[in-house]
């Protein structure tokens, strides 16, 4: 059966792309070839600044809808939200979020602020600018406020004090450009919250299998992170040393629902849709706090989305049917089978 045309947008990546952009071409292939299974035809198109070129290629491929794999313009995360600006305003559907919560969300400190105002925890963080939320203090993670895949994250990251933090902020904007900001280094347990939509409830998301990032024979000295290494480095010590844990105990029952409670208000608060994850970090006593709210999740085969889909027992393809359905805004048969 041939259900028509999808168009599957994604940041031009350029052959000399590092790891984390290439990855970029991997979602597109596994989507396609989902697709196609699902009688689906596909197009790849890749965008640039060139947004009016962009609207003129899907005026020519006239899609049903759009996969949206977009997660930077040009390289830069910061007009990740620019596509879906163009798409509805074309009026054209599109998996994922929408603009305003790409926006928001992709912009950390304003999310953390968003959050504080509604009264969900997260780390306290200084900027810049010399803005400071909460009562930060200790030992600081120093982070990109627009870029996602780690950029710039390594063991030089997590910093002691107020100035040690602004200066690895200084030496980050000189590095890489941007913005950056510093956010208390909570040092316990890190989690990952995933959320795929019902589209017959698109407030009450379906949480998946909650997985914990597991650091295994981490050094005294070696900052318990999630770092660029331990993500695209695939001979790195980071990265075979930091599975992903699904089995979680029982005694953690109380914890994994406050986590997934926290992680449906962030749903609601930023009108996400279609999927997202939730990254947590646990502290010492037990309090979870949100580092951060991740819309449209890598979709790679091998990428922590895609096993919790399979853990929760959807399977990838009835994963991407769900996200497509909420994009149409109709529930396929498939995606009815399980709503719980």
């Amino acid at each position: 059966m041939d259900h028509g045309t999808v168009a599957i947008l994604h940041g031009a990546v350029p052959p000399d792309a590092s790891a984390d952009e290439q990855d970029t071409l991997v979602q597109v292939g596994t989507i396609a070839q989902a697709l196609k299974r699902m009688g689906w035809r596909s197009t790849a198109v890749p965008i640039t600044l060139d947004l009016a070129a962009m609207s003129r290629r899907l005026k020519q491929i006239d899609p049903v809808f759009v996969f949206n794999l977009v997660e930077s313009v040009g390289g830069v995360g910061q007009h990740v939200h620019l596509a879906p600006n163009v798409l509805e305003a074309l009026g054209i559907p599109f998996t994922g979020c929408g603009a305003v919560a790409l926006m928001q969300t992709s912009n950390k400190p304003l999310a953390k602020r968003r959050m504080v105002e509604n009264g969900i925890a997260t780390p306290a963080w200084i900027e810049a600018d010399g803005y400071a939320a909460g009562a930060p203090r200790g030992k600081f993670i120093v982070k990109s406020a627009w870029e996602d895949a780690s950029i710039g994250l390594d063991g030089s990251a997590v910093v002691d004090g107020i100035a040690a933090a602004r200066r690895r902020m200084a030496e980050m904007t000189a590095r890489y450009g941007g913005s950056w900001f510093a956010e208390s280094f909570i040092d316990g347990r890190e989690f990952a919250v995933a959320l795929i939509e019902d589209p017959d409830r698109p407030r009450e998301p379906l949480p998946l299998p909650v997985a914990e990032m597991s650091f295994v024979d981490f050094p005294a000295d070696k900052p318990r992170i999630l770092d660029y290494a331990s993500k695209w480095d695939k001979e790195s010590f980071a990265y075979l040393n930091t599975p992903h844990v699904l089995d979680l105990p029982e005694s953690d029952r109380p914890l994994i629902d406050q986590m997934i409670e926290l992680s449906q208000r962030c749903w609601r608060l930023f009108d996400l849709r279609g999927y997202a994850r939730v990254d947590l970090r646990v502290d010492r006593a037990g309090r979870p706090y949100v580092l951060e709210v991740n819309p449209n999740p890598c979709l790679s085969p091998d990428a922590g989305f895609a096993a919790m889909l399979e853990r929760a027992g959807l399977g990838f393809e009835e994963g991407v049917e769900r996200i497509i359905a909420a994009c149409l805004g109709s529930t396929t048969a498939s995606a009815r089978r399980r709503t719980g």
